[in-house]
């Protein structure tokens, strides 16, 4: 993906075999209370409610978004190639839109997204550690690689906003 929320580097093809906990582990990731569809909708959200109200917000949480679609998508994909249905839920409930933090605020919305940022982070780190196939390891540290520029993108442009 060529943009400047995300890493210029590529993310790994899925092979191999993987064990259902592995494939909870990924459902968690994908669409969990946490996961990817809530930060896609949650920068949705944010994007909606501040266009034409700051500009520079509303483009940079529109780019995360982006991001964290293709995120979304990446994760579908892989458990499908690994023996899974990539329903829109964590390994334990259906995705639901009550997973999101509506606040309009956006000093408040952007540090949300900054602790829902870095929340990945170790979740990600920690599901590459924990997982047994070596490609959804390697999936799950570059995505991790987008989420910390993420991170630093929230941090400078809050930086920006609070001055």
């Amino acid at each position: 993906m060529n943009s400047i929320y995300a890493v210029n580097t590529p993310y790994p093809q899925i092979t191999g075999v993987c064990s259902p906990c592995d494939i909870r582990m990924i459902m968690d990731l994908y669409a969990g209370r946490t996961g990817e569809l809530t930060s896609t909708t949650q920068y949705l959200y944010e994007h909606y409610v501040i266009d034409g109200i700051d500009e520079k917000i509303s483009q940079t949480v529109f780019g995360l978004a982006k991001v964290e679609m293709l995120h979304h998508a990446l994760l579908g994909e892989a458990i499908t190639k690994l023996g899974g249905d990539p329903i829109m839920g964590g390994s334990t409930c259906f995705w639901s839109g009550s997973n999101l933090k509506y606040t309009k605020n956006p000093i408040c919305f952007l540090q949300n997204s900054l602790q829902s940022e870095q929340n990945a982070v170790s979740n990600y780190r920690r599901a590459a550690s924990c997982v047994k196939n070596s490609s959804l390891s390697e999936l799950f540290l570059r995505i991790a690689e987008d989420e910390v520029l993420h991170i630093q993108i929230l941090e400078d442009l809050l930086e920006e906003i609070s001055q």
